[in-house]
């Protein structure tokens, strides 16, 4: 199990050094693991849309402003601690859906730390 676990983690290394685009699986998100991305954060949740875009839109909410809101594709933008959030809610079957909440500053900058923390309170009341 411990080789595995460090062969998984030497491809992933690996894989950075070759993509250019920074990309790592950790945490312990409903799917094993959520992806960490240069500005945003991903994982995979056995729950319904519209439990997930519910949730999603409360935190958005409490956390600082949103400036759009659409159920319908699942997108929502806000801005939380001046950053530009965009939350998208995406179904992949009838029962697992995609979370993916991105942060950027004003200068278009990467904030993963934002994006780290909208997941994390999204995640949390789920």
């Amino acid at each position: 199990m411990k080789i595995n676990g460090l062969l998984v983690v030497g491809l992933a290394a690996g894989s950075i050094g070759l993509s250019g685009c920074a990309l790592a699986l950790v945490g312990a998100g409903a799917a094993g693991g959520y992806a960490i991305g240069r500005d945003s954060v991903t994982d995979h949740f056995d729950l319904s849309s519209d439990r997930v875009y519910e949730e999603s839109l409360k935190v958005a909410e409490r956390m600082g402003l949103v400036k759009l809101q659409d159920e319908t594709n699942g997108l929502i933008k806000a801005t939380i601690d001046d950053a530009n959030v965009t939350i998208t809610v995406t179904p992949l079957t009838e029962k697992t859906v995609e979370l993916s909440v991105k942060a950027r500053d004003r200068l278009l900058l990467p904030k993963v730390s934002v994006a780290q923390e909208v997941y994390t309170q999204i995640a949390e009341g789920l």
